[in-house]
Parts: C-alpha cells; structure tokens; sequence
C-alpha cells in the first residue's frame, strides 16, 4: 500500500512539474517573438504615403539603375534599392539630419566629409571601390547610399547628385 501511494504522489509531482513547464515555454515563446518592422510596397508612391514624405528619386539612375524594391521601417524611413547588373544601391531617406541610417557597420578603408551645395556628405570606401557608402545630410533629411559591390564606373556621383537636386 505505501509502494502505491508513493508511485502515486511521485507521478503527482512530476506531472506538475512538467505542466509547470509547458507553461513557461509557451511563454517564453510568446515574449521572444518580436514584430517586423519592415513593410514592402508595390510603388514608390504608396511609401511615401506610409512615412509622410517625398522619396523625390526616379524610377531610374543613369539611364539604367532601376527600381527592384521598395519598403519602409516604422513608417520613418523609406528604402529603395536600385539594381543595374550586377550592381544594386540601396538607397534610404529619413527625416532629421546627421544620422546614418545605412545598417551597413562594416569597415572602410577611406572615409571623408565634404559639404556640396549645402549638404554634408560623408564618403566611405575602400580603395578598390569595392564597396560605398555615402551618407548625406540634406535639407532636414538623412540620406544612405549604400553600394556593396561598388557603383557602375560612371555612376558614382549619379545618386548624390540626384538628391541635391530636390
């Protein structure tokens, strides 16, 4: 009889243990997910709707950098990401200046600051122009270029030029 009530109590505490458990994963589970702040938009012109400013660059850089995404994050930032080839620019706008809003944090070989026509543009890169990354900072905005395998040879300027002309 108490071999019986022993199993009995024995089986009682593992099962509460092991429901005591369960309940923790699930959560855990529900406290671990996190939303994405990323929304994808079929134009340029329903972004622009979802931040609450103007983008202001074309469809197409240099007669061949064309639109292949388009997207924002909390309704604050607007990225487009152009690709001509082998070559693809991500390009992002937010309001307030002197920010990099690149989420690129690799190093660079070379990194300068100029100002043109009133913005601050910082220029980073390596010495074979492998990889770019511009930064500017430009009538209330903070722009990103970021070029990972590098520009097309006669496009470098082609992106920050454009935004000047806003």
């Amino acid at each position: 009889m108490k071999k019986a009530v022993s199993v009995i109590l024995l089986s009682m505490i593992v099962f509460a243990l092991c429901t005591g458990c369960g309940e923790q994963k699930a959560e855990e589970n529900q406290m671990s997910m996190i939303g994405n702040p990323w929304s994808d938009w079929q134009s340029v012109k329903d972004a622009e709707a979802a931040v609450g400013f103007s983008f202001g660059l074309p469809q197409v850089i240099a007669d061949s950098y064309n639109v292949v995404n388009i997207s924002t994050m909390n309704n604050e930032l607007i990225q487009v990401v152009y690709r001509d080839g082998d070559y693809e620019v991500c390009v992002r706008k937010q309001k307030g200046e002197n920010q990099d809003i690149s989420g690129d944090y690799n190093e660079y070989e070379v990194c300068t600051e100029s100002t043109r026509e009133g913005a601050v543009i910082t220029d980073c890169h390596n010495l074979d122009n492998s990889a770019v990354k511009q930064l500017v900072s430009y009538n209330g905005y903070s722009w990103s270029i970021v070029a990972s395998n590098g520009f097309r040879a006669d496009t470098n300027n082609d992106f920050v030029t454009m935004i000047l002309q806003q």
